[in-house]
């Protein structure tokens, strides 16, 4: 048995998640998309009563968990919800495909959360763009196109920012998003000390922002009541 539960934008389990997970026999977490704390981690396994262990990139993607749930009831943890923004479609296919039952747990996901926080209308939204921390001969440009065409059709658009090697902060992504007049950056979304700061970009960059994990928006054409709840709901 495969179970994929997720721990929504700031690690709250559904009251169903927390059942199942107390009947599994192993649980396990992946936190290379959106890092979890380990305090968190460990009220989590306090919650269930079970140890978490926590699974590099590499294993998650290999058999690895096909392997034990074949032979156990096994659950995996992933940020936001399982199957948005980060996908697990094909651990579902692959145990399918070996008769082994599945079953996910949706939670909240950063696709409805930042919108919603931001005020901004959902059905606005064009392509969503990840920005890539930098690397050696590595410096792709596709996410600043999709971001061109999105506003060419007056249509906002999420940006996801890298978290390896590490979370992105919000002053790099903001540079490489220099070309475009306003956004609206969303910091740690769900925690007590999250922040939302709106305005124009070059003046966003001098400003205190919070911490990682972060999201940006650059927004269309605000609609009155978007600009309005924006203006109303964020301070610089």
């Amino acid at each position: 048995m495969l179970y994929l539960i997720g721990t929504g934008i700031s690690s709250d389990l559904t009251v169903k998640s927390v059942e199942e997970l107390k009947s599994c026999d192993e649980v396990y977490l992946e936190k290379y998309t959106n890092p979890m704390i380990e305090e968190r981690v460990a009220e989590i396994q306090g919650l269930i009563g079970k140890k978490i262990v926590v699974l590099e990139r590499e294993k998650v993607e290999a058999s690895f968990l096909i392997e034990r749930a074949a032979q156990a009831k096994v659950a995996l943890l992933s940020s936001g919800d399982p199957l948005t923004a980060t996908t697990h479609i094909t651990l579902l296919v692959d145990a399918r495909k070996k008769g082994i039952e599945t079953r996910v747990f949706h939670n909240s996901s950063i696709y409805t959360a930042a919108p919603g926080k931001a005020g901004l209308q959902i059905y606005r939204f064009g392509r969503t763009a990840t920005l890539v921390n930098p690397r050696p001969n590595y410096a792709p440009t596709s996410s600043l196109e999709v971001i061109r065409q999105n506003q060419s059709l007056n249509m906002h658009s999420l940006v996801l920012l890298d978290t390896e090697p590490k979370p992105m902060e919000a002053v790099a992504a903001l540079e490489m998003l220099s070309e475009f007049k306003s956004a609206v950056v969303l910091s740690r979304l769900g925690e007590d000390d999250e922040r939302i700061s709106y305005g124009q970009i070059a003046e966003l960059e001098k400003k205190a922002l919070g911490n990682v994990p972060f999201t940006i928006i650059i927004p269309a054409k605000l609609h009155p009541v978007e600009e309005e709840y924006l203006n109303l709901s964020t301070k610089l």
